[in-house]
């Protein structure tokens, strides 16, 4: 009667959560993400002698684990024929026959697929299988990994197949190498289900198959979060991925069973009697983030988290949900109130009409979704945070609608890049931003009344909650090309104020008076590359040791240059920097550049001088904004706190060394 009750109340939430989420997706639709991501893909050696299949029998069934029809036991260790070279670890459970069952306090062997962005070069072949499918330039032999970067630190996907697959089997190929193809490292057990509980998840609906096969399907469940476990512990010591991989950075995707999984592996309480009754199998705090695809929260007969989905409490790990409303083997109804129990961020999002398997339609969507929110918890991206913070659904595809909204605390240090971007309606100029501590120090791209480059400044200290307001001024000095520069030339005038508004999901308003002229733009902050760095002031930050070099940086101050300076922001294998410097008349002038790594320390790209409107023409038509080529420059990092700038402009070259500029100790940090 209890159940009942509960089916009933869960189902009409669900209805109401459908219907007002329908009447908000116009206003907050997210436009997918182009599939698949920027990087091709490579993977690790899964070398197999695939005549060891015998006649009649299916290549799956050793990834699958499924025994043979004697009971023989089958693996993909049987057909392994570089084991030396594949990636397997062993986990042994604990002495535990409640969780283990007949497993309590044995070896078992798993063995591990790893996928990874590459370069456009690798000349290493695919790897055809006989299930139609292949392994994208894969490893062979002792082969090293090919990464676009090797001395990035990628972040990590741990991916979980649901029950009974494996990675390479139907469409998990694919979907982990959407994964890759975005920048992470994935991780891929097969968890070899069906050699530890061979049996069919939907029966568990049932009382008496459930009450009678108990202990194999919590055995198996027990496993899996284990062998996730494993998997992080071999990239982090293996000498051919531990100096590769960011271990404060590690997520998860889990489809089906393997949604539950990565609960488990973040210390969520699994069922282990028919009583409901629930015990901890591991908690990893490596794992930052997960999002499970059709997420298995059991049956309404045997709850997979103890009575009421209990043992969720006091899960903290950031959770994404993305469920069928017409899937009778995982119930969104039952996915519901799990993720209810769970703190925020927590997200459920509906794909309305899909039933348990993935969904064709929902592609897009699914993706978008997922690489979103990895993106966001994972690599902390602040646009991602706030494209979730906003979204209610994801354009085109099939019909998916937010559920249980994402709220997350909202990263507070506002540094970067800023534009007037609705539309691009006013692309041509921008505000770049400093920020350390209670101060902000924003340099405005803009143009005088003649339509030359033309910069201001303003040091804007906090005022309120996310507001801050200063001065603006207008700086003189010595021209760009001035040997030596003399800073007792450089003077500053007042010229207006201006205030800085950011609101909690991203846009910010800036509103100013220059020389009379009063106006308001709206403002967000611009991504041109992935990922957006995360930036934080706090605890003293070794800067040498970093590789994002998003910051305001100056010819320092032992070298009397103080007066111009240049900001950089810094976005992936991109650097877009702005130099603001004076004219030959000593007048503010500022040029950019795009910059693209053409080395492990250097970054190069074009100088451009720009004109456009005024800064108080209403409106402001970008149609009217010009770039003329000047010349080159170029960035040579000897560390994370130190680089040579060199330009050529109009045929004038020099060379300057430059460090971060910290106005408030210690500063601010991005990675």
């Amino acid at each position: 009667m209890q159940i009942g009750k509960l089916l009933r109340s869960v189902s009409v939430a669900i209805a109401i959560a459908l219907s007002c989420a329908g009447s908000a997706a116009l206003a907050d639709t997210l436009p997918p993400l182009k599939l698949p991501g920027p990087y091709p893909v490579a993977c690790s050696n899964v070398m197999q002698d695939f005549t060891r299949v015998p006649a009649g029998q299916n290549v799956e069934s050793y990834w699958e684990g499924v025994p043979a029809g004697n009971g023989t036991p089958r693996y993909a260790t049987d057909l392994l024929n570089d084991a030396a070279n594949a990636l397997t670890v062993t986990i042994a459970p604990a002495n535990d026959d409640e969780l283990y069952g007949s497993f309590a306090g044995r070896v078992v062997p798993y063995v591990l697929l790893v996928c990874y962005p590459t370069t456009a070069n690798n000349p290493r072949a695919n790897y055809p299988m006989p299930n139609g499918h292949a392994v994208p330039h894969m490893q062979r032999g002792a082969e090293a990994p090919i990464l676009p970067n090797s001395a990035t630190r990628y972040p990590v996907v741990l991916f979980s197949h649901g029950y009974g697959g494996s990675p390479l089997s139907g469409e998990y190929i694919d979907a982990l190498l959407v994964f890759a193809s975005f920048g992470y490292v994935v991780a891929a057990p097969f968890h070899g289900d069906l050699r530890i509980s061979n049996l069919q998840i939907e029966n568990f609906s049932d009382f008496f198959y459930a009450a009678t096969h108990i202990r194999d399907f919590t055995a198996m469940q027990s496993l899996r979060p284990l062998s996730l476990s494993a998997a992080i512990d071999l990239l982090l010591s293996h000498p051919q991925w531990r100096d590769h991989v960011d271990p404060t950075r590690i997520g998860g995707f889990g489809a089906s069973q393997g949604g539950e999984s990565l609960l488990l592996q973040a210390g969520a309480g699994l069922t282990k009697s028919i009583g409901l009754s629930w015990s901890t199998v591991i908690r990893d705090p490596r794992l930052k983030a997960a999002v499970g695809y059709i997420p298995y929260f059991g049956t309404f007969v045997l709850p997979a988290f103890g009575r009421e989905q209990r043992g969720l409490d006091g899960v903290t790990l950031p959770y994404l949900a993305i469920s069928g409303t017409s899937d009778t083997t995982a119930p969104i109804e039952l996915t519901l109130p799990g993720i209810l129990r769970l703190p925020d961020p927590r997200e459920l999002v509906a794909l309305v009409g899909v039933e348990h398997g993935f969904d064709v339609p929902s592609t897009n969507d699914i993706f978008t979704w997922s690489v979103t929110f990895l993106d966001a918890n994972v690599r902390d991206d602040p646009v991602a945070r706030e494209n979730l913070l906003r979204t209610t659904s994801v354009a085109g595809g099939g019909d998916d609608r937010v559920i249980v909204p994402y709220n997350a605390v909202v990263a507070t240090n506002f540094g970067g890049l800023w534009w007037n971007a609705p539309g691009g309606s006013e692309s041509g100029w921008g505000i770049n931003i400093a920020h350390q501590a209670d101060v902000i120090f924003a340099t405005w791209l803009t143009y005088d009344l003649t339509g030359k480059a033309w910069w201001l400044s303003m040091t804007a200290t906090r005022t309120a909650d996310n507001t801050f307001a200063g001065p603006i001024f207008e700086t003189r000095g010595p021209p760009f090309n001035a040997v030596p520069f003399d800073s007792s030339k450089v003077t500053r005038t007042g010229v207006g104020a201006g205030t800085l508004t950011f609101s909690a999901t991203g846009p910010a308003t800036f509103s100013y008076s220059v020389n009379g002229a009063s106006q308001t733009k709206t403002i967000v902050r611009q991504a041109f590359s992935r990922p957006v760095p995360a930036c934080t002031f706090g605890a003293p930050p070794n800067f040498a040791s970093v590789t994002n070099y998003q910051d305001i940086w100056w010819n320092a101050p032992a070298n009397s240059e103080s007066g111009w300076g240049i900001n950089l922001t810094h976005q992936g294998d991109v650097i877009f920097m702005v130099w603001f410097t004076y004219d030959l008349d000593g007048t503010p002038l500022w040029l950019s550049a795009t910059l693209t790594q053409a080395d492990g320390a250097g970054y190069s790209g074009t100088l451009f001088r720009t004109r456009g409107p005024a800064f108080n023409a209403v409106p402001f038509d970008p149609a009217a904004v010009t770039r003329t080529m000047v010349g080159t420059a170029s960035l040579t990092f000897g560390d994370g706190n130190n680089a040579t700038f060199s330009y050529t402009v109009n045929g004038i070259a020099q060379s300057k060394s430059i460090t971060r500029q910290v106005f408030r100790t210690p500063g601010t940090l991005c990675r």
